[in-house]
């Protein structure tokens, strides 16, 4: 649920563009890549994010034309043999989820053949395409979009005023800080201290028949994503630190070959596009949601890193039930962010 189903009004302070979204960074895949390697804290928000797009795609649906098929119920072979493979079938008995150990050939008779699990349930969102729809759908809604450059926040009583780069300052009785890997400069001064930074990450997309890359395909070296209309992303690059968004000739390089190893016709087809954004890297393997401490009314997301669109549904209920007093379905200690040592 939105605020504005709730009766609140909503601003969103968003930055004039400067660099590619953070969502141009990543694929959409809605999973975490091998989800077993990650703490319970992050698979509580991203364990049934497949079921909560559906959900969220037919409520956008027709929005900025965005259609049904953007949801792409591809399914996700993960390259695992061995103790990899039982770790994998462990951790989807455990978290309710569909998993069967299954050969890439068997999937995929034109793939370069090894051992995997397969997880029918998952698939992928045109993360561009749904963010467009989104800000349609908020904008339908009553919510006023600012486009400026939040500067600092001043703690009230109650919430804060948001100071902008261009002079107007907002007031608010609920602010929510989420500036991705840039959050560390609003929350800085307030005491807070987290772990983030920016990551690099460069992608390719190639253009093949429908159907040609039947599924979502995850190596240790890249993955393979499947569009509805034949658009198969390659990615991705990770360059922690790096806040740049230029393509580079190495990381357009490293992605080819990692295309051609799993589907070694890729070897003579050139990318259609090549182009890098931006993620919000943070110091640990789930995000910090929550109050900021010494503040009423204030709160931040921050730190999804590279599963900020699987987690993004559950993270979103969860702070807007803390926002509105109302009981969390998760347990507030376990993404509380941390004050800084006085």
């Amino acid at each position: 649920m939105s605020h504005t189903e709730r009766g609140r009004r909503v601003t969103l302070v968003d930055a004039p563009a400067e660099r590619p979204p953070a969502s141009w960074a990543g694929g959409g895949i809605l999973a975490p890549l091998f989800a077993w390697r990650y703490p319970a804290a992050m698979n509580r928000l991203t364990v049934d994010g497949p079921g909560r797009y559906r959900a969220l795609v037919s409520s956008l649906t027709g929005y900025a034309g965005l259609r049904e098929d953007d949801l792409c119920d591809s399914g996700l072979w993960v390259e695992a043999a061995g103790e990899e493979c039982r770790r994998a079938l462990d951790w989807a008995r455990d978290w309710g989820q569909r998993c069967e150990p299954r050969a890439l050939a068997a999937a995929w008779p034109e793939a370069a053949d090894r051992d995997g699990v397969w997880f029918p349930e998952v698939g992928n969102i045109r993360n561009p395409r749904l963010l467009k729809a989104l800000r349609a759908r908020l904008a339908d809604q009553g919510v006023r979009t600012v486009r400026d450059r939040a500067v600092a926040l001043d703690p009230m009583g109650r919430g804060a005023t948001v100071v902008l780069a261009g002079g107007e300052r907002l007031s608010a009785p609920s602010v929510l800080v989420s500036a991705g890997a840039w959050s560390s400069s609003l929350l800085s001064p307030l005491g807070v201290s987290v772990p983030l930074f920016p990551a690099k990450g460069e992608m390719l997309l190639y253009r093949l028949a429908p159907g040609r890359v039947p599924t979502i395909v995850l190596t240790e070296n890249g993955y393979l994503i499947p569009r509805a209309d034949g658009a198969v992303l390659a990615g991705s690059t990770l360059k922690e630190g790096d806040d740049s968004t230029h393509p580079t000739e190495e990381g357009r390089r490293k992605l080819e070959a990692m295309a051609a190893s799993i589907l070694p016709a890729l070897a003579d087809q050139a990318p259609e596009h090549h182009w890098a954004g931006v993620r919000p890297g943070c110091g640990r393997d789930w995000p910090y949601l929550g109050e900021v401490p010494g503040t009423r009314g204030v709160f931040a997301a921050v730190g999804h890193h590279r599963n900020g669109l699987v987690s993004a549904p559950a993270s979103a209920e969860f702070l807007v039930q803390l926002m509105n007093g109302e009981t969390p379905f998760l347990d507030p200690a376990d993404y509380s962010l941390v004050a800084s040592p006085s």
